[in-house]
């Protein structure tokens, strides 16, 4: 992708076969003034060249080289920002600032919010963002912000991600995009946009349909989006309505063993992983500019959605109000038949006291339902529901100027209602190792919740003098979490005591402030600096798992929620921005500095007894680095470089579950795979995020309507997920009881670059033609991985015996090469 960034981190992104054509002088382009909003509704305008804080800015994010998913495509091209897509799917990808995340899908921690047209984002249950439900070719600009600005509100740990919609009066016209490409790529778009100036109306649709076969095995996907937006223009007031719909089919296939991913990069280890979205949001926003100078700016939405996830996999389940054991290769062999007492269904012969609801539905004589000899059922196929619903207000006053005072007041306001259940069928693997359901589903978790969150801001731009300009606000926050249990029977233990369930009702308050202060040496030449405070609430999610007398697999199951502390994160950050022209060239050039510390972090630990755990507050984790940008533009060549140092440790000891780490011990420090954990300790490094960070690209203007370029994206090693306490080795280890155990890889990801190509042919005003080959080189490598155990043999069969399993690393594959090309016809 082809990126414009300027040094005060103000990136354009500029249409590739239009980027030369309106080339207005650069002397001209310095006098244009770059403002951001500084909090979540309009108003609180503020140049960039005044921010006392780091920003990036994405304008016409649409023209962005790949427009597959806003997660996928867009925030690759943003420093500082990594994508993480573990789940081998464009629109289930994580996206990553400054080593805070925000996700599609529940269990990832989560750290960023996310505004569109100042509705907030992050759903209701698990904060979790859905980028299948936003257009990306229908969004004008995108702004990135740092964790130095409370007035975001919750979640708003790393920071906050911005973004707003095109109107009818910002797109005029009508376009048509059709594309095709590798792995059964095909995307038709359709934007119009008109203004009817009689009635001071405007208008913009946009329609967006994505399918592909996937290019791993059984992993199709397709996308549906509407986005509509209606303003209306009465003297001093603006209104907006807007209506988004969104129906996605999505197959991710998540990570795959090394021994697979050697014979076969495109296969998964387990299938089917499908989530099927459905939604749609309805809000309007409101301006009035007064005559006094003041403004008045307010909205209101009501967002309603529906996640349906169907997942086969081994089964890790243990439930012991039917019996129900997690599978372990040769149970029978050790324990006789059907186990210990507690453990009474299985798959491998009808069981004459199960008593686990549904029957048994196949033959005896059925090769797949005996095969394996055990006690316990392999496989299970897991299915989740999830309907959130979320209404909101917001209102904010900007106060008339007073003296060099700009002061305005917010608030916020929002309810969320959440259905979440959760079951699973027992069944045998089929020779493709998807699984055959051999008893009805079990429902395992059917939990309502219910959010409230309200916040006041207020915030003060004061300037000083005309190089100075001082920033103090702050966000006061009230939340409350209630959770209402409706599951029957009730989970119980292995000693037969019940649960206490999911009801309960915590409330969460807290004082977030923030101060700033820029200094101008020269113009478009600022020093920056600015700290503030953030915070989240436990998510329903983490509440509903944090009982250690009750442990639970999560996302899979949850048991009981005691109280857990809400995260605090404390940030500080500078830098320096400046812009500059020498010779017809222009340059831009950037650095900030940042440290984000987090207190009660919430991990998943391990209970010390199998692989369940529970959620718990464990002590702080320190996010630090530097950020470096470096531009360069002329009439034909356009040059941006980035680099990015993160440094992310944990600051306190914590025990943590890690079945699969060749140090893991047991309670008696004795070496364990099963019922093992790890010590991590102060400065140890947090899996899943690289240290180091490049993004390069440059564009040439090879003639007038040509433009080619091309883009690389690097990083270095990262450890594994589960490798925590950076310890764990590849080699052989003495497991007491059980005999010599291989562990087959170190725990670390290796380090990567990858090289994109495009080019951009206008053939008249109308008609554009465009070409892309991502990953030019077709480089084999991995956004990341996870330590565990493989209980099939290297032909895909189900190992007999416990000793069989492998121990090795669950890769996420990066994607093979890939080309398509397209046609953008406007008119």
């Amino acid at each position: 992708m082809f990126v414009r960034q300027r040094s005060y981190q103000c990136i354009r992104v500029v249409a590739l076969s239009s980027l030369f054509t309106v080339a207005p002088v650069l002397a001209q382009q310095l006098e244009e003034i770059e403002v951001i909003s500084s909090t979540p509704l309009p108003g609180a305008v503020l140049p960039v060249d005044q921010a006392p804080f780091s920003v990036k800015k994405l304008n016409s994010p649409e023209q962005n080289s790949s427009r597959e998913s806003i997660s996928r495509s867009l925030f690759r091209g943003i420093s500082g920002v990594q994508v993480t897509d573990n789940q081998g799917n464009p629109y289930q990808s994580d996206v990553t600032y400054r080593g805070f995340s925000v996700t599609p899908l529940l269990g990832t921690p989560p750290g960023l919010s996310v505004y569109v047209d100042g509705v907030r984002q992050n759903e209701t249950f698990g904060d979790v963002v859905r980028f299948d439900a936003i257009p990306q070719s229908a969004l004008k600009e995108l702004t990135v912000l740092p964790g130095t600005m409370p007035q975001f509100g919750l979640n708003s740990l790393g920071g906050a991600i911005v973004m707003q919609t095109k109107s009818g009066r910002d797109f005029q016209g009508t376009q048509l995009d059709a594309e095709l490409g590798d792995f059964g790529r095909t995307r038709l778009g359709l934007q119009k946009g008109w203004v009817d100036e009689s009635k001071q109306r405007d208008f913009y649709l946009n329609i967006n349909s994505f399918n592909e076969d996937g290019w791993r095995v059984l992993s199709p996907s397709s996308v549906l989006q509407l986005f509509g937006k209606m303003g209306i223009v009465s003297g001093d007031t603006q209104t907006n309505f807007s209506l988004a719909l969104y129906e996605s089919d999505l197959n991710g296939n998540g990570v795959v063993p090394r021994s697979f991913y050697e014979q076969n990069r495109a296969q998964s280890y387990t299938y089917f992983d499908n989530t099927q979205n459905t939604g749609g949001q309805f809000a309007v926003d409101f301006t009035r500019y007064l005559q006094s100078g003041a403004e008045l700016t307010a909205n209101a939405y009501y967002r309603s959605s529906r996640s349906v996830t169907f997942n086969g996999d081994g089964n890790e389940n243990e439930d012991y109000r039917f019996g129900v054991a997690e599978f372990e290769p040769d149970r029978a062999e050790v324990e006789g038949n059907l186990g210990p007492g507690t453990y009474n269904v299985t798959c491998s012969a009808p069981a004459s006291n199960a008593y686990a609801p549904g029957s048994v539905t196949f033959d005896e004589n059925d090769p797949a339902a005996m095969e394996p000899d055990s006690a316990d059922c392999p496989g299970a196929n897991n299915r989740g529901v999830l309907n959130q619903d979320v209404v909101g207000v917001g209102l904010q006053y900007a106060l008339a100027p007073i003296g060099a005072h700009k002061v305005l007041l917010g608030t916020q306001l929002e309810f969320g209602k959440s259905d979440f259940r959760r079951s699973y069928a027992l069944g045998v693997f089929n020779n493709d190792r998807t699984v055959r359901e051999l008893y009805a589903p079990i429902e395992q978790v059917n939990v309502e919740a219910n959010n409230r969150q309200f916040g006041v801001y207020a915030q003060d731009v004061w300037t000083l003098n005309d190089k100075t300009t001082l920033l103090v606000g702050g966000r006061y926050n009230h939340a409350s979490v209630k959770t209402t249990d409706r599951l029957s029977p009730v989970l119980i233990n292995e000693e037969g005591e019940a649960s206490p369930g999911l009801n309960n009702d915590y409330t969460y308050r807290r004082f977030n402030p923030s101060v700033g202060i820029s200094y101008q040496t020269a113009k478009h030449s600022t020093w920056f600096a600015s700290a503030g405070t953030s915070n989240r609430v436990p998510t329903p999610v983490e509440l509903a798992c944090s009982d250690p007398e009750f442990p639970c697999l999560l996302p899979n199951a949850m048991a009981a929620d005691p109280f857990l502390e809400q995260v605090i994160t404390s940030t500080v950050e500078g830098g320096y921005r400046t812009r500059w022209i020498s010779g017809g060239n222009e340059y831009g050039f950037s650095f900030n500095v940042f440290r984000a510390n987090n207190k009660n972090d919430i991990l998943f630990v391990t209970d010390g007894a199998g692989s369940g755990g529970f959620f718990q507050n464990f002590g702080k984790t320190r996010r630090q680095g530097i950020e470096l940008d470096f531009d360069w533009e002329t009439s034909v060549w356009n040059l941006d470089a980035s680099y990015q140092y993160l440094n992310a440790t944990f600051q306190s000891p914590a025990r943590l579950a890690s079945e699969g780490n060749s140090s893991a011990v047991d309670l008696n420090g004795d070496p364990a795979v099963e019922g093992g954990f790890i010590q991590v300790q102060p400065g140890n490094k947090i899996p899943g995020l690289a240290e180091h960070n490049v993004k390069l690209s440059l564009g040439y203007k090879a003639s007038n309507s040509t433009t080619v370029f091309v883009d690389m994206q690097a990083q270095s090693e990262q450890y594994a997920r589960g490798n925590e306490n950076n310890q764990h080795q590849a080699g052989i280890v003495n497991i007491p009881g059980e005999g010599p155990v291989e562990f087959k890889d170190n725990g670390r990801v290796p380090g990567f670059a990858v090289f994109n190509l495009g080019v951009n042919h206008a053939l008249s005003k109308s008609v554009t033609l465009i070409a892309r080959v991502n990953n030019v080189f077709d480089r084999e490598y991995f956004n990341g991985a996870l330590l565990g155990g493989n209980i099939f043999d290297r032909n895909g069969s189900l190992v007999d015996d416990e000793d069989d399993i492998t121990y090795e690393s669950f890769l996420a594959p990066g994607t093979p090469r890939n080309a398509w090309v397209g046609v953008s016809l406007k008119f």
